[in-house]
């Protein structure tokens, strides 16, 4: 698994550091702009810096399940699923890579713009009542009744979460073109991938249905803070039940109907 994992860096070695060169520079003009005492300049390349961050994680995910779909209709994914790997083996590298590029590259990104915005606040000189405020509006969006403890850990939740729904909807997209796939084993281009879109939509939303009726309908905005917790944690489990489910229905198909 780990030198397919090196395969798939490869493929996008020059693209992350074609972004990563974007970083370093707009870090830069951040820097220079606060040595020149230019805070709109700061500002404009926080905002770039920020949007940046979501660009690059919308990118990871798209490049990865657009490699899978592009695998299975061209030569090189013979070289890549003949490999001495079952199926499962291939899927799951290809998923691990593309997490964990998306998070460290996310993380990356996002730690610059988290730490360049706390040093505009500091020379901005934001007003303690200001701060005051912006902590007010804060606790009211969770509901004011929560403390540092539970606040840490909804924290917690949110990070899992976005892990989980990265890899949920790999799965998702992997399962839905590989069906594609296997129904339609002599077609390419556009009928295919139309095909992968409408079972992508289709699995999504009864996955969104499903756990909306089994886990979601019982929580509402006056629910206690610890039930709604319990809620988001049943919710991750669910998720992570389906992201096997649909990761093992995968592998299943590339070893039994799909022909590679």
């Amino acid at each position: 698994m780990l030198k397919l994992m090196k395969y798939e860096f490869r493929k996008l070695r020059t693209t992350l550091l074609a972004l990563l060169a974007a970083l370093v520079a707009l870090e830069a003009g951040f820097i220079v702009g606060e040595a020149m005492g230019k805070e709109t300049m700061m500002g404009v390349c926080l905002g770039l810096i920020t949007l940046l961050t979501f660009l690059v994680y919308a990118y990871v995910l798209v490049a990865g399940i657009a490699s899978y779909d592009r695998e299975l209709r061209e030569k090189s994914g013979y070289l890549v699923f003949m490999v001495p790997v079952r199926p499962v083996g291939v899927v799951l590298s290809k998923l691990a890579f593309t997490a964990l590029t998306a998070l460290v590259v996310t993380a990356l990104f996002g730690s610059v713009a988290f730490l360049d915005f706390r040093y505009l606040l500091d020379k901005l000189d934001i007003s303690a009542d200001t701060m005051q405020q912006i902590n007010m509006v804060l606790r009211f969006g969770l509901k004011a009744n929560a403390d540092v403890m539970q606040i840490l850990r909804m924290a917690l939740f949110a990070g899992v979460t976005v892990l989980i729904e990265l890899v949920l909807t790999m799965c998702t997209a992997y399962l839905a073109i590989t069906l594609a796939a296997t129904l339609l084993q002599n077609k390419k281009g556009f009928v295919r991938t139309l095909i992968s879109l409408v079972f992508f939509v289709g699995l999504t939303w009864g996955a969104n249905a499903l756990a909306q009726k089994l886990i979601y309908s019982r929580v509402a905005l006056d629910t206690p803070f610890a039930e709604m917790t319990g809620a988001v944690a049943w919710g991750l489990l669910f998720n992570a039940v389906l992201c096997a489910a649909f990761t093992a229905a995968s592998a299943w198909l590339l070893d039994h109907k799909v022909n590679l």
